[in-house]
């Protein structure tokens, strides 16, 4: 089992073109409060599909952060396919988890994306089965009730062991890498829940770790006050993180 700490990442800015190897992941950080984001060229990226979605949403914060993701996630897949963000299309794979049509998987790309509140995560890789998942830490979420109903017993009892002060982010640890693992399976919020085991790891710090042989867990700090994590099917991956910092210019518009 792969397992790292997020204390030893650095999200970098995004290099001139995306290359992706064989057995490497790209992490992708966006951030829909960025300082001079266009909002307009982002919503421009999307099918009208999409833009309906997003003026579905109540509050303006979410259509935002929902249309800057989606933007997001056509630029990045367009860099890494060669393709214009227009000419991307999507299905429903395993249980719904949403992937590429059959015409554009000749690279083998998998992805899966992530949002709450400002921030959304990417993840991209090839031909492995990829799951991630990102968590605003809220100071007034009862968390505790929350895992008496969903985790196990002995996560229950590893997190109560904690210090007082590590419990609430120790909880967003385990659910982001359990949310990460259910959407890397493809058996989304119905699926077994046993995946991680929580870990004292000393300095003040808690680590999660797998349990399922044959999946390999990372832990992300995207920024403050947000958690994240990674999963990838099989053992050992290099993980590269990046900064989204916004829409090309001269990106091709996406399709009505």
């Amino acid at each position: 089992m792969s397992v790292s700490g997020p204390a030893s990442l650095v999200w970098l800015s995004p290099p001139l073109s995306l290359t992706l190897i064989r057995n490497e992941v790209h992490v992708w950080l966006v951030r829909a409060d960025k300082a001079g984001l266009c909002s307009v060229c982002c919503a421009e990226l999307l099918t009208s599909a999409e833009r309906e979605r997003a003026a579905r949403f109540k509050f303006e914060k979410d259509r935002r952060l929902y249309t800057v993701a989606h933007a997001a996630l056509r630029s990045l897949l367009a860099g890494y396919l060669n393709v214009a963000p227009g000419g991307l299309e999507f299905e429903s794979g395993r249980r719904g988890k949403p992937r590429l049509a059959p015409t554009l998987t000749k690279d083998k790309l998998e992805f899966n994306l992530s949002h709450s509140h400002e921030v959304a995560l990417i993840a991209v890789t090839r031909e492995r089965e990829i799951g991630v998942d990102v968590e605003r830490v809220t100071e007034d979420f009862a968390f505790a009730e929350v895992a008496e109903r969903y985790f196990t017993a002995g996560e229950v009892s590893a997190l109560r062991a904690l210090p007082q002060d590590l419990q609430r982010r120790a909880f967003y640890q385990c659910w982001t890498s359990k949310e990460a693992f259910l959407k890397a399976r493809g058996v989304g919020l119905s699926g077994e829940l046993d995946e991680v085991e929580i870990v004292l790891a000393g300095e003040g710090r808690v680590q999660v770790k797998s349990t399922i042989a044959q999946w390999s867990l990372r832990e992300l700090n995207p920024c403050a006050g947000d958690v994240g994590a990674v999963v990838l099917e099989g053992q050992e991956f290099d993980l590269k993180c990046f900064s989204w910092p916004g829409p090309a210019q001269g990106s091709s518009h996406s399709h009505p």
